[in-house]
């Protein structure tokens, strides 16, 4: 299916699901597009390892995803949710990618909002597909001008008291298939346009303390079908929006991935690591959102019994 006929099932979805709930045309477009994509919702999330040493029992990390300032995110939904970010007091903070929608010059604001953000550890960053369909080097200036640290495909060490892990950041390059959409490509397909990044992962996994925990930032899920299988202990990823909208009974209408609704939001459980994906701040076209709010997300690690890496 085109781009262009995907949007329009999704359309007649949205339709559909305003008669099936009986609500007036006006309420529903009002809903859609003004309250709910303004309606930011903090998930917690508990992701237990085993083995993690005491130093990193309970350590949190914010994630912000899919900003997407542009035509139809302002700079007061960013400030928002910088706010609230900071109101959790993390001791990290991660962004994974698409801080713009259109241009890359609105990321020069975005940044200046995300400034504000404060966390122990710092603040981190991966790009995305539209960070990249527009100018990745000026959309990464900006970023780093105001402190926040860009890593593509590279690696940081965080240190925690006497304990240390290790963040990688990959980075996800658009890719221009099947109208825009990746959801008729294979893993084979994936694996040879991600070539780079797979063996840009590759060699830092290798190069990395065996025994020493690594958390993966990469803006596209489906990256992680690609991946090596050296050990990480969690992925965290955006992209997907949740597929903005969550029709009741028929399901999400349209989702950029491979994987239909595997990594659509929320904690997965792959048979790499598990893998968080972020339902992101912001909206694409078309800009609507339901039963799928956009949230900031508060990580904490917790340790179970068992050896540091399975």
């Amino acid at each position: 299916m085109s781009k262009k006929s995907s949007r329009r099932a999704f359309l007649k979805g949205c339709l559909a699901v305003g008669a099936i709930l009986g609500l007036p045309p006006a309420l529903g477009a009002t809903y859609t597009t003004q309250i709910e994509p303004r309606w930011i919702e903090v998930i917690r999330v508990k992701v237990k390892l085993a083995g993690l040493s005491a130093s990193l029992d309970g350590f949190t990390i914010a994630q912000l995803s899919d900003l997407h300032l542009g035509l139809y995110v302002k700079v007061e939904q960013i400030r928002k949710a910088v706010a609230l970010t900071n109101s959790l007091s993390p001791d990290l903070i991660v962004l994974t990618g698409d801080y713009v929608y259109g241009s890359a010059d609105y990321s020069k604001a975005c940044a200046q909002e995300l400034a504000a953000l404060k966390a122990t550890h710092g603040v981190y960053a991966v790009l995305g597909n539209h960070d990249h369909w527009t100018d990745a080097e000026l959309v990464t200036d900006n970023l780093q001008e105001v402190g926040i640290t860009v890593l593509g495909n590279d690696h940081q060490a965080i240190q925690v008291s006497e304990a240390r892990f290790w963040l990688i950041g990959i980075d996800s390059r658009g890719i221009t298939a099947s109208g825009g959409w990746i959801s008729s490509l294979s893993r084979s397909d994936l694996r040879a346009l991600w070539r780079k990044e797979y063996d840009s992962l590759q060699a830092i996994l290798q190069a990395l303390p065996t025994k020493e925990r690594r958390i993966l930032l990469v803006h596209n899920p489906d990256f992680v079908e690609t991946m090596p299988l050296e050990p990480i202990d969690l992925i965290l990823s955006g992209h997907t929006h949740g597929g903005q909208v969550r029709l009741p009974i028929l399901g999400i209408p349209l989702l950029p991935s491979a994987y239909g609704e595997k990594y659509a939001h929320g904690l997965v459980r792959s048979d790499r690591a598990p893998v968080y994906v972020n339902r992101g701040l912001g909206v694409i076209p078309p800009p609507v959102r339901f039963l799928c709010r956009p949230e900031v997300t508060l990580i904490r690690l917790l340790t179970t019994p068992g050896p540091s890496h399975t």
